[in-house]
């Protein structure tokens, strides 16, 4: 049974990786809405039905033939992500243990933002040791342009991005960055004839039933859904993404996957003498399981 982060906490007996649990709902925009396999390994295999089983009628006294529809059997690559957090010894001396847990906290905000980062950008081609994300998975009939080359958010295109996606826009979330929520925002106020004083300047939570979540800065300070990516003669622009997260059903939709028994590891702390080191880790992934369960919309200029 796949298990969200809250679900995860309650599992948890140390206060130490309850904490880390709540750091990481806090600081990850992509975690918070994700449910994580259970799994122990670093290679998940799973089938991809890439057709559905045969239904049909029978006759009274007569039986069902069988037919499994098509199975492709597939693996995700799992990746180890996480930290050494070290802590001076004369701080936790000066502080107490507060020193330390706040040198963790650190720690784990920026591992929030780094899967975040991977989860969109993700390219073992560039770094063998991370997983694939959705930029790289989302091809052919799952990968929108708003111009050919480029051009501003409309709520036309992300009517379609959202229509690529199966299921009730209630079941789906989409991640932009604040510059195209507000350009989102803009145009579907101006193509509002009747809109009122109160419509102008709100910012959008949600479009058309599907939230929307703002992607911010990764670890490094740097924008994750900047404007870099090339489409046809722009290399001035950025996506926005469409996703339906899976829930407790494991396979459905975009979920996490989680390689460890104990799902995250906090090991310390160890005494160096100068400092006390910590380690905390776990083995993750993320698992894209079926064809109409995300959509990328690219070629998005800022203006």
């Amino acid at each position: 049974m796949a298990l969200t982060l809250i679900q995860m906490k309650a599992q948890f007996q140390d206060p130490m990786r309850q904490g880390i649990v709540d750091l990481l709902w806090q600081s990850s925009r992509v975690m918070s809405y994700m449910s994580f396999i259970e799994f122990t390994g670093m290679a998940y295999p799973y089938s991809e039905r890439k057709a559905l089983a045969g239904v049909t009628f029978r006759s009274l006294n007569s039986t069902f033939s069988p037919t499994a529809g098509v199975i492709n059997p597939k693996v995700e690559n799992l990746t180890i992500l996480g930290g050494k957090i070290r802590t001076d010894s004369i701080a936790v001396a000066l502080k107490g243990d507060k020193a330390r847990t706040n040198e963790i906290a650190g720690q784990i905000e920026a591992a929030g933002k780094f899967f975040d980062k991977n989860f969109f950008h993700g390219d073992p081609t560039v770094d063998p040791k991370s997983f694939y994300g959705l930029r790289k998975r989302l091809v052919n009939t799952q990968l929108l342009k708003q111009a050919t080359n480029g051009g501003p958010v409309t709520h036309q295109m992300v009517t379609q991005l959202l229509d690529a996606v199966e299921g009730p826009n209630a079941q789906k979330t989409l991640f932009m960055s604040r510059t195209n929520r507000r350009n989102l925002s803009n145009d579907v106020v101006a193509s509002a004839t009747g809109s009122g004083v109160m419509d102008q300047g709100q910012q959008l939570i949600q479009y058309q039933g599907a939230p929307i979540v703002e992607v911010f800065k990764d670890e490094t300070e740097a924008e994750i859904l900047t404007f870099t990516e090339s489409c046809g003669s722009s290399n001035v622009c950025s996506s926005i993404y469409c996703v339906k997260f899976g829930g407790q059903v494991d396979e459905r939709g975009v979920q996490g996957i989680t390689g460890l028994p104990e799902k995250i590891q906090q090991k310390g702390p160890f005494d160096y003498g100068e400092y006390l080191e910590d380690v905390v880790q776990m083995v993750a992934g993320i698992g894209v399981f079926g064809g109409y369960v995300a959509a990328r919309l690219q070629g998005v200029t800022a203006s």
